[in-house]
């Protein structure tokens, strides 16, 4: 880059030299772009000076001798004053031109200088950028391996024999989760769930059993003692822990949250109590608990869940049992959420749908169900509309219990299917003062519907284009159908608008 030496300070005439001898012959400045700002003005100044005086001593008589030749000297006096005015008169307007110039020049030097200024100040502000880019870097390096190793020590203490230890492992688990969270990193985030689910579905080891005493052993075939053995107290405590770190995260208002995320606990030995409240699932979201078993005395609690935006809680090929169960009270599923239980085994068992919202296409699917011996799926003042499904087709529902629908209301095209059904001994499907309205619809085809089973439409409403089909039912010997107006019928007989 070629040396500025119009604005640089001035030099030791050593010290210039030697730079000279560094710069090739070719791209050295001349002699006048070695001088300073200062040494130019002034040969400026003396140049001017050697050709004023002259022009000032001469140019007044020679002009006068141009202009007006042939005259006296006393003639030329009387002018030579008005000439001397013109003269300095121009020489002025040298003087103004000039110190216009070196204004000018002057100027656009500072701007030059300026210039040079932000660009130092630009390079300056890119190196502190790169710099704190690589503070960066060296922090988000130094965070990273901090996490790993937290993540390596609290995976070492779920396997702590200590039961407190294990239960803190639960809890460093969801924080770690927060964290790598807050580092940007999701799919962390997604290990931290799945090691945390895997011990609650894991299968327990025999330390984490209550033995059983020799009348329950007794009653039960060897290959039932296992699921009939409760969980221990301390497990139970570290389990509930878990548990309680999932609820966190997917609760309506959690932040962050585990909405949108697959939460695998399929197979989970649930035989406590299990708080899930206001969940929300969404976004394609999963709670999972695929063949979960939930044994006398285990329920879980998902009260208030909100199922949307083809978000889904499974519990397809759960066996629930004894007198705990599901309550998904006021459960709102809509816009293609879906709550799945087909295939599921329920015994003495309660899964609660009371006051449940299902709309917007929402859907609960219990097909192939198996509901009995005083089990029941109460959708008790359930809302079903808007294209929502409660599809039951292909269950079997037994033994004084059954799908309970009384004061509900499907309209707007919500339907009930019950296709292919078996009610029987005694089971029940209760639509009493329901509302089927505004095509709205009931779908008993193919059911069947015998000893002592019976469907219950006493004080039902059925209008506006809703209806209840019973096309293709077969009421067997003992079987019967309660019609709006309490009149039992052995025939069956849709009920239209």
């Amino acid at each position: 880059m070629p040396h500025n030496w119009a604005v640089e300070p001035e030099h030791d005439a050593q010290d210039d030299a030697q730079i000279l001898k560094t710069i090739p012959p070719a791209a050295r400045p001349s002699w006048w772009k070695r001088r300073t700002y200062g040494q130019r003005v002034a040969v400026g100044v003396v140049s001017y000076v050697l050709v004023a005086i002259p022009v000032v001593l001469y140019a007044p008589g020679a002009l006068l001798n141009n202009w007006v030749p042939g005259q006296t000297p006393e003639e030329q006096g009387k002018l030579l004053g008005a000439a001397g005015n013109l003269v300095l008169l121009a020489l002025g307007g040298v003087i103004a031109v000039v110190t216009v110039g070196l204004s000018l020049s002057r100027h656009r030097q500072e701007i030059d200088a300026a210039e040079r200024d932000r660009q130092r100040l630009l390079d300056d502000q890119k190196r502190e950028q790169a710099r704190l880019s690589e503070v960066d870097r060296q922090r988000r390096i130094e965070t990273e391996r901090v996490l790993r190793e937290r993540f390596v020590t609290t995976v070492k203490l779920l396997s702590d024999p200590a039961p407190v230890n294990r239960q803190a492992a639960l809890f460093a688990l969801g924080a770690l989760a927060d964290d790598w969270d807050a580092f940007g990193n999701t799919d962390e985030v997604q290990v931290c769930i799945e090691v945390l689910t895997s011990y609650l579905r894991a299968p327990r080891s025999d330390d984490m059993l209550s033995p059983l005493d020799a009348e329950e052993a007794h009653y039960l075939e060897p290959e039932d003692y296992y699921d009939a053995q409760r969980t221990t107290p301390q497990e139970v405590s570290v389990k509930q822990a878990g548990y309680t770190v999932i609820r966190n995260h997917i609760q309506w208002e959690a932040a962050p949250n585990w909405h949108d995320r697959p939460i695998n606990l399929a197979r989970a030995h649930i035989d406590f109590h299990v708080e899930l409240l206001r969940a929300r699932v969404d976004l394609g979201g999963v709670i999972d608990l695929t063949a979960a078993r939930i044994a006398p005395g285990g329920t879980v609690d998902l009260g208030a869940v909100r199922i949307s935006n083809r978000g889904r809680v499974s519990l397809m090929d759960a066996r629930i049992s004894g007198a705990g169960g599901v309550d998904m009270t006021a459960a709102d599923v809509s816009n293609h959420g879906m709550l799945t239980l087909m295939n599921v085994t329920l015994t003495r068992a309660l899964v609660l749908l009371v006051n449940a919202k299902i709309t917007n296409y929402g859907s609960v699917i219990i097909r192939n169900a198996s509901i009995r011996h005083g089990a029941s799926v109460d959708l008790k003042g359930a809302e079903i509309s808007d294209g929502g499904t409660v599809d039951l087709m292909a269950s079997k529902i037994s033994a004084d219990r059954g799908v309970i629908l009384r004061n509900a209301k499907i309209r707007d095209g919500g339907s009930v299917n019950l296709g292919e059904a078996v009610i029987s001994d005694g089971g029940i499907v209760d639509l009493s003062a329901a509302k089927i309205t505004h095509d709205g619809i009931v779908d008993l085809g193919a059911a069947t519907i015998d000893d002592r089973g019976h469907v219950n439409l006493s004080g039902a409403l059925i209008s506006d284009g809703g209806s209840i089909s019973l096309t293709a039912t077969t009421i067997g010997e003992g079987g019967y159908v309660i019609r709006p107006n309490g009149v039992r019928s052995k025939k069956a007989k849709s009920e239209p608008a």
